[in-house]
């Protein structure tokens, strides 16, 4: 169970995160082999690009790659690729599916086998909705990243959470045991961990339940609607340098006995980056 302790207050509560079995593992694979399945992950592709396009090969992990469909993805941009995975059963899958391409371990995304900042760009892609504690797995992926977090989200403030919502009454999902987030969540949650404002980027899809994408492809791609909040599906980038430079009162390690700084010397100080010589008196 989720500890209460280090989520904010709209995570907290009885939450049980949800590891694949072969069955889920089998039936995601398999619906991303359909047809509905193939357009939704060049939708969410084609997201991705838009937010994060690195003009040089980077180290990248995702955390919860399941059968590394976007592992496949990010190796075949050219990047240095590993995943980690709870499930043994996706990670069989993934093994199958790319081989001795990238690293993949066992693991939880609350504890993750790395050391800090071994990646340059780490990635959860719809796994944040399956861990115990969504808090504390970003902030291990803060912790990991050197330049960036990849955040690939159900949106809860969506029609497609509607729709999952009501079909959990005769067919049985993967998705009935999973949390969603907002935008104005996952803000909050990196904003906190990281102790303060940094850039992020994001984009929704999926305005509409997915078995609607064929019929209106063409108006999801409007940059316009990508940028509203209600998407199912968020791709957020989140970089780790901070916007604003902090103001630093300067330390003066050898100063005089009895010499006196003037609050006005300070001031002047913080203006022209030095010390005037009438700033120390005698």
């Amino acid at each position: 169970m989720a500890s209460c302790s280090s989520l904010p207050a709209f995570l907290q509560g009885f939450y049980v995160g949800h590891v694949f079995s072969l069955a889920d593992a089998q039936r995601h694979e398999n619906w991303f082999r359909s047809p509905q399945g193939q357009r939704a992950l060049a939708f969410e592709q084609e997201l991705f690009r838009k937010i994060w396009a690195p003009v040089s090969p980077q180290r990248v992990v995702e955390v919860g790659c399941g059968s590394g469909i976007f592992l496949e993805w990010f190796n075949s941009q050219g990047h240095m690729v590993a995943g980690l995975e709870p499930s043994s059963s996706s990670l069989e899958l993934a093994r199958r599916r790319l081989g001795l391409k990238v690293r993949l371990d066992q693991g939880f995304a609350e504890n993750l086998p790395y050391d800090d900042n071994e990646f340059d760009t780490v990635a959860l892609i719809t796994s944040m909705e399956f861990v115990d504690d969504p808090y504390l797995a970003l902030k291990e992926a803060f912790r990991v990243a050197r330049r960036n977090v990849l955040l690939g989200v159900l949106n809860k403030y969506s029609i497609g959470r509607l729709h999952y919502g009501i079909q959990k009454f005769w067919k049985d999902s993967v998705y009935s045991r999973a949390r969603f987030f907002s935008v104005f969540q996952l803000r909050t949650m990196s904003t906190g961990i990281l102790s303060g404002a940094v850039p992020i980027e994001w984009r929704t899809c999926f305005s509409l339940p997915l078995p609607f994408l064929r019929y209106i492809s063409l108006l999801e791609r409007i940059p316009m609607l990508q940028r509203h909040p209600f998407g199912h599906f968020i791709a957020m980038r989140i970089d780790m340098r901070c916007r604003v430079r902090a103001l630093h009162t300067p330390v003066f390690d050898e100063i005089p006995a009895g010499a006196k700084v003037s609050v006005q010397s300070l001031g002047w100080w913080r203006d022209s980056g030095g010390a005037p010589e009438s700033s120390v008196n005698g």
